[in-house]
């Protein structure tokens, strides 16, 4: 287990990680203008690839792994890239056309390359391998490629000061990586009869797992703009510095909880079990990042970001209480109900959560700044799991003769 954690969670965090390194350079390289461009491309890009995902990395991979024949997981992964690009074909337009009227992005291809790259994410075979257990692949077709555009560009926006070199490099090489995955890992009769009014039918179907990753990732994208209209400078200062370092945990929070998904939907396994062991390690996962942050994240940002932007002790707290909820919530959601087929009860406890959750920020930062718009959405992430929890123990407490979770006896 040890070793399968390492695999599915080291490669794909060395690899976000990897990007870190180059914002300080792009910053001293590009300017302020060049900067502002990458981060709305970015933000741009990052919601048309959680639409364009259409809910496959919640949905596919208990799917997948829970197919004993290998065509019929083929088959999976052929509807599923198919659906993907035909969504990927579409946000291309409706991107441009957003950064269009959007502001800062005073140099347009540098931002629209940037959400084309981080639009691209949304097809990666990377869920695929999860559910069919080979880490080894998400290396060599996933995280190796974008490594490379990552640190690869560097010496060349050094001799070049052109920042469009790493979009364009992050864009090319990302889909030379999903490329060839499909060329040595699928064949061609896997996309047989999938017409354009197949594509329709099977993306319609997706729309609830579709629903839940667009709520989820609407609402993982607001509490910055929130307590920047509600909050005062001083307050928006700390609270951004807290929530950078909560993303950065965030990384560690995604990679285990994708390195168990597949693991807990194998076919003919114990899958009460490993849902238990998944539920216990995010949650011990997400105790030790409640106290490292509430610990040291006032120290760890004043030394990141300077004394005038430190996070202060309360607003590090509840983003340590949301970084532990979240953890939760990774199990319970993918690992629980969503094998469950209780797709239901996480979208609505998504839903209540940012209904909740954006009131209480906006009305919290207002009345004590950035601390309060973390208690905002502390508050949200525990309607969240509350809602979450109670489905869960209720699947536990079930007296059925089979698995229900797992479509097995345990």
């Amino acid at each position: 287990m040890i070793k399968r954690i390492a695999a599915f969670a080291g490669l794909p965090l060395l690899a976000s990680l990897a990007s870190f390194i180059l914002l300080p350079i792009i910053a001293r390289v590009g300017g302020a203008p060049a900067w502002n461009s990458l981060a709305v491309g970015q933000a741009v890009g990052a919601i048309a690839a959680i639409v364009i995902g259409l809910g496959w990395p919640l949905t596919g991979p208990a799917a997948v792994a829970s197919a004993s024949e290998e065509s019929v997981r083929r088959r999976h992964y052929a509807v599923s890239f198919v659906t993907r690009s035909f969504m990927f074909v579409c946000s291309v337009p409706l991107m441009a056309l957003a950064l269009g009227f959007a502001s800062g992005t005073s140099q347009f291809p540098v931002a629209f390359l940037m959400a084309c790259a981080q639009a691209a994410a949304g097809l990666t075979p990377a869920w695929y391998c999860i559910a069919t257990g080979h880490a080894g692949r998400i290396a060599k077709y996933d995280v190796l490629p974008r490594m490379a555009a990552t640190l690869g560009v560097i010496p060349l926006i050094f001799a070049t000061s052109e920042i469009y070199l790493y979009p364009l490099a992050l864009l090319v090489l990302g889909l030379t990586g999903t490329f060839w995955f499909n060329k040595n890992h699928s064949d061609r009769q896997d996309y047989r009869g999938l017409s354009l009014p197949v594509v329709f039918r099977e993306i319609w179907g997706l729309r609830a797992g579709a629903g839940i990753t667009v709520a989820a990732g609407a609402y993982a994208s607001t509490p910055v703009l929130v307590v920047q209209f509600a909050a005062s400078a001083s307050g928006l200062a700390a609270f951004v510095s807290a929530e950078k370092l909560y993303r950065i945990g965030q990384l560690a929070t995604a990679a285990l909880g994708n390195s168990l998904q597949g693991w807990v939907s194998e076919f003919g396994t114990d899958h009460r079990q490993r849902r238990k062991f998944s539920l216990v390690a995010l949650s011990g996962l997400g105790t030790a990042g409640w106290l490292i942050m509430a610990l040291l994240g006032p120290w760890a940002s004043t030394l990141l970001f300077g004394p005038a932007l430190a996070a202060d002790f309360w607003t590090c707290f509840w983003f340590g209480l949301s970084f532990l909820l979240v953890c939760v919530t990774t199990s319970t959601g993918a690992h629980w109900l969503v094998p469950a087929k209780q797709m239901r009860v996480v979208f609505t406890s998504t839903i209540a959560g940012a209904v909740v959750g954006l009131p209480a920020m906006i009305v919290l930062a207002g009345l004590m700044g950035g601390q309060g718009g973390a208690l905002g959405l502390a508050i949200g992430e525990i309607l969240v799991t509350a809602i979450q929890f109670a489905a869960v123990l209720r699947l536990i407490r079930a007296k059925a003769p089979e698995d229900k979770v797992g479509g097995l006896t345990p």
